[in-house]
């Protein structure tokens, strides 16, 4: 694995909010275009031209990626990797805990000598908090470097905050991999504002035995350029990865994603509902209603009013834009009662499976993807 690869996964959280919001339940496509110079340790410096396609599948608690990296440095060698996960959540964000597993598979080529593949599985347990949260998880699989096979287990724990605008993380992770044991302890920050996503993550790999040990931190952004392109900027150092073969580097990346696939826009539109008249036709919301019903120190109850609806999701900032399976409350009357802060807040509805609507009853104004987005306010 090469700096193209860890450049990539360094922003590739950030771009696919970006390029994949509000998009759950479809399958978006990105590719990547980039420049980066790299310089691993015990080397000189290098530049390298970066190719990485990717694309994403989400449907409710479900989820599988996928993408590739192609590489060609200063010297014309030539490097290519590859992975897949697939991600399977088991509880709703609205409940006190979630259960996640995942399995993930890669593999990296250089020249003709080096090779590396590595298969795994995870498991984490997540305690959630309206503000804060902590998990704990485990990680077990088999690597390769050329013939030889290592057996592989990683222990981890963490705990996050959320702030407005940020949210914080501090994890440590366990890792055996054959021979080598290592701990690496770290701390990493997101934030989001408008258009742009910023990620940080700062770290050091302590107690060791077989790898190097020091510092190490990164730092990526994620800038919207229109609905269907971001500019993702990238640097800083990694540490030796005996899981994934990657080699300590100082990098500086930038590449332009461009999603290939525009999101659905699902317009819910019963035959007996008022639709509000425009000169481009009905509202994609019309016909499906959202209550908002706050009372000092309480949850906050959402109600929505779907005629003829047979499921009713809610997905918005407070729910890390999860999707929350709603309640019946009688006909065409859906509900669920949620923990939020207070503040100005963002939403969006799905009925019967669908695409992603922001629905009447509160303020609509476009979001930075070229759809809309229900917005209100908790006192």
């Amino acid at each position: 694995m090469t700096v193209g690869t860890r450049a990539w996964a360094a922003s590739l959280a950030a771009g696919w909010s970006l390029l994949a919001a509000r998009a759950l339940a479809q399958t978006t496509g990105t590719i990547g275009v980039g420049v980066s110079t790299v310089r691993y340790e015990g080397f000189l410096p290098s530049g390298a031209v970066t190719v990485t396609p990717a694309v994403r599948w989400e449907h409710r608690t479900a989820s599988v990626s996928a993408q590739g990296t192609y590489l060609r440095f200063e010297s014309g060698h030539e490097s290519l990797q590859g992975g897949v996960t697939g991600l399977l959540s088991t509880a709703a964000p609205s409940q006190r805990w979630r259960g996640e597993v995942s399995l993930s598979t890669g593999a990296s080529r250089y020249l003709d000598f080096a090779s590396f593949w590595h298969a795994v599985a995870s498991a984490r347990v997540h305690l959630l908090g309206q503000h804060r949260g902590a998990w704990i998880g485990g990680t077990a699989g088999t690597t390769s470097y050329g013939a030889g096979l290592r057996p592989l287990t990683v222990a981890g724990a963490g705990a996050w905050w959320r702030l407005p605008d940020l949210t914080v993380q501090l994890a440590a992770n366990r890792s055996r991999v054959g021979d080598t044991i290592y701990t690496d302890v770290q701390t990493s920050a997101h934030a989001e504002r408008g258009g742009v996503i910023l990620d940080a993550t700062l770290g050091a790999r302590v107690w060791n035995w077989g790898v190097g040990s020091g510092t190490f931190g990164e730092a990526s952004a994620a800038i919207s350029l229109g609905e269907r392109t971001a500019l993702l900027l990238a640097g800083g150092r990694y540490p030796t990865d005996p899981v994934r073969g990657s080699v300590a580097a100082r990098y500086l990346t930038a590449a332009l994603a461009i999603r290939l696939s525009a999101p659905r826009r699902f317009a819910y539109r019963p035959p007996a509902a008022p639709h509000p008249a425009s000169a481009d036709g009905p509202s994609p919301g019309a016909g499906v209603h959202l209550d908002v019903q706050v009372q000092w120190g309480e949850p906050v109850r959402l109600v929505v009013h779907a005629p003829d609806a047979t499921r009713v999701e809610l997905a918005g900032d407070f729910t890390n834009w999860e999707p929350v399976l709603l309640t019946s409350a009688g006909p065409g009357t859906w509900e669920t009662t949620l923990q939020i802060a207070s503040g100005m807040h963002r939403v969006n509805v799905r009925i019967d499976g669908g695409a992603w609507l922001a629905p009447t009853g509160v303020t609509r104004s476009s979001d930075d993807f070229g759809g809309e987005v229900g917005t209100f306010a908790v006192p």
